[in-house]
């Protein structure tokens, strides 16, 4: 049977750990693993830091590469993956065009290697046709989050039902009806680095069982909003348009052509 893995994070944005949350509900993971050190691997399970010493497929989705070893140029950059039991698959990928160390040839021919790159945005699918990478645009796999999939939580449900959430946009939570029964979220949050990469998917999952009630929800966060959509909920995107973001705002997906191409390039990856 194969074995899967998904990122892990130690960064303040718990958006990071929705997209690894929400790749959990797709296939049935055992590792993770840390997006900026790839030697390090946790027990899905339990938690616990572990050693890797089987074949494992690590499903790519996220941003690559905001961390400060690329942007430096440090010479104990872990990227491509050079863990000999990790085959990596590049789903739902967005590559930064802000840091061509994502670029050099040993990344390219790692690509390459790895074809074909589904890719999270069109500023990455462009760059990547451009450098000879077989690629298209896949969008985010947050997309395909089911509301039946996010726990219920019957306390959460007194709270937060028929209320008016806000994540990450304070002057619009400012500028509310003061009748409203409102809410506040942030996703960056210091405490995080103090998480290990599955008690940071467990704040994730808390934080969807209090989103599920609302019966409106303003995003600035595209992980935020991505997945509340997908759930059906009534949800507005209002953050920047930038380019890792615009492909994925601007349309409505079509969700269950998603879920067919995830399935489909999974299988095709794993044979």
């Amino acid at each position: 049977m194969n074995k899967f893995a998904i990122l892990g994070y130690n960064t303040i944005n718990i958006g990071d750990d929705v997209q690894s949350f929400i790749t959990s509900t797709l296939l049935h993971v055992d590792y993770i693993i840390l997006r900026d050190d790839y030697d390090i691997v946790y027990n899905f399970k339990t938690g616990e830091k572990c050693i890797l010493n089987e074949n494992v497929f690590l499903i790519m989705n996220g941003w690559f590469m905001h961390n400060s070893n690329w942007k430096t140029g440090n010479n104990n950059i872990k990227f491509p993956i050079k863990n000999k039991f990790i085959t990596p698959i590049y789903i739902s990928t967005c590559l930064s065009k802000d840091v061509p160390l994502l670029f050099t040839p040993e990344c390219i021919d790692h690509y390459n290697k790895h074809s074909p790159i589904l890719c999270r945005d069109n500023t990455t699918l462009e760059i990547l046709k451009k450098k000879g990478v077989n690629s298209s645009f896949f969008g985010c796999i947050t997309q395909l989050l089911d509301f039946d999939k996010v726990p219920n939580n019957e306390e959460y449900k007194d709270i937060y039902n028929n209320s008016v959430i806000y994540i990450d946009c304070k002057n619009l939570y400012n500028r509310r009806d003061k009748n409203e029964k409102a809410f506040y979220f942030e996703h960056y949050d210091n405490n995080l680095m103090k998480l290990n990469p599955k008690q940071r998917i467990d704040v994730a999952i808390d934080l969807y069982s209090k989103y599920k009630y609302a019966s409106k929800i303003y995003s600035a966060r595209l992980h935020a909003f991505l997945p509340c959509r997908a759930m059906g909920l009534n949800v507005t995107y209002v953050g920047d348009l930038n380019y890792r973001v615009k492909d994925l705002v601007t349309k409505h997906p079509d969700k269950e052509n998603i879920r067919n191409g995830f399935f489909k390039y999974i299988e095709e990856k794993t044979l």
